[in-house]
């Protein structure tokens, strides 16, 4: 007889249930995640230098030529990163490629954006209202409002956040000045920073569903409204917004053509970054700007990437590093053996749960053959009833998991 329905319910549920929690705790005791590589520019060498994870609190130091440093001379390779060293040795000022600096002019031209693929748009639950702070020239703090805004087919709509109430006077204002200036809506993408910890505020970008962007403020409650100059043929599938006291650039648009672009404050010109395979959608971004350089990083997959570009952002030099994995070979041996299968709930480049399933390797089918011969000596027990063809397909399928599952299950 077939397997019923509800047995083979409990079975199903039983190796999903295993195919997650065994391997998770497997990872607990023996695993052993590879850390991201940190890569950087030198000044000093004209090459990149880089810091990667042996795990603990190990890590080797190390240039593109395999040179080897402990941490200090690692350090000091990098002059205007860790600048507050050599002021604690007495070194500021230092005098580089016939320029002298000291600690006030690196902290002037010094710059860092960091951008995590799981925090860009549609990569995590979001709730749409947005704070947009009141720019008041004449204050000094930056106050956080009691309203907030969200997007519908027809409004910029204000909601005031004390009372749960529709601010009819702020959502009138916003609406006719954004149409004024030729927004249709829906907005169908918006770039802000909401936290006032700032240096000083920028609005929000946010993009028409006829593909314009606007640069929206709010001065004195009152609305200030640029329509940009910025492509309408972009495909734009996120907008960060980065304030700075360099204000070189307002933020850095991702396209869904895997491009990275700044948003120079010279009249919104877009500055195309010199990125090789990039994929914004599952690689993490990073940007460091110094006195002399700026340097892309991109990681993701297996390796780091990057790039140092002069201060017109044209690139100078490219370098990858794979990422090293600490695991010993009898651990992902095993783990291969007893998993032919892996559900996951999370993903490094998403902040949500997303479902996946996971193969294992070639040692799979170890554990696989091994598996069924269990299940065949199982049968051969007395007084059991003889294992089904169904539970052996399980069996082929899952491996371990789905032993367990027939065997845990059996009729008697």
């Amino acid at each position: 007889m077939p397997i019923s329905l509800t047995r083979s319910s409990m079975i199903l549920l039983a190796v999903l249930a295993m195919a997650y929690g065994l391997p998770a705790g497997f990872n607990q005791v023996f695993g052993n995640e590879p850390g991201s590589p940190l890569l950087f520019f030198s000044p000093l060498q004209k090459q990149f230098v880089y810091q990667e994870s042996l795990g603990g609190h190990l890590f080797n130091y190390k240039n593109e030529e395999g040179e080897i440093y402990d941490r200090v001379a690692f350090e000091d390779q990098l002059p205007f990163l860790y600048y507050k060293n050599l002021e604690k040795r007495r070194k500021l000022p230092f005098v580089l490629d016939g320029t002298s600096f000291d600690e006030e002019g690196i902290k002037a031209a010094k710059q860092g954006l960091e951008i995590k693929a799981r925090n860009l748009n549609r990569h995590f639950p979001q709730i749409r209202l947005y704070p947009l702070f009141n720019n008041d020239p004449q204050a000094a703090m930056m106050p956080f409002p009691e309203d907030v805004f969200r997007f519908t087919d027809q409004a910029m709509e204000f909601v005031n956040a004390d009372f749960n109430r529709i601010d009819e006077e702020l959502t009138s204002k916003f609406t006719t000045a954004l149409k004024d200036q030729g927004f249709v809506f829906p907005a169908t993408v918006i770039g802000g920073t909401p936290t006032n910890l700032k240096p000083f505020d920028e609005g929000y970008f946010i993009r028409d569903s006829s593909g314009h962007v606007f640069h929206v403020k709010r001065i004195n409650n009152l609305p200030s409204i640029i329509k940009t100059g910025i492509d309408p043929s972009l495909a734009i599938a996120d907008i960060i917004v980065a304030e700075n006291a360099r204000r070189e650039f307002y933020g850095v648009i991702f396209t869904g053509q895997s491009e990275a672009m700044l948003i120079s404050t010279d009249n919104y010109r877009l500055i195309p970054l010199p990125l090789e395979g990039f994929d914004p959608q599952a690689m993490d971004f990073k940007l460091l700007i110094d006195p002399l350089y700026k340097t892309v990083t991109i990681s993701g997959g297996a390796a780091v990437h990057g790039v140092a570009m002069t201060p017109e952002y044209k690139p100078l030099r490219r370098y990858s590093l794979t990422r090293r994995d600490n695991t010993p070979v009898l651990v992902s041996t095993a783990r291969e053996i007893l998993f032919p299968w892996r559900l996951e709930l999370d993903t490094p480049y998403r902040g949500q749960a997303a479902l996946r399933l996971l193969p294992g390797g070639l040692y799979s089918f170890i554990g696989i053959a091994s598996a069924m011969a269990l299940c065949f000596l199982l049968s051969r027990k007395r007084h059991q009833t003889p294992v089904k063809k169904e539970e052996w397909g399980v069996v082929l399928l899952t491996g371990l998991p789905g032993l367990l599952a027939v065997s845990i299950l059996r009729e008697r």
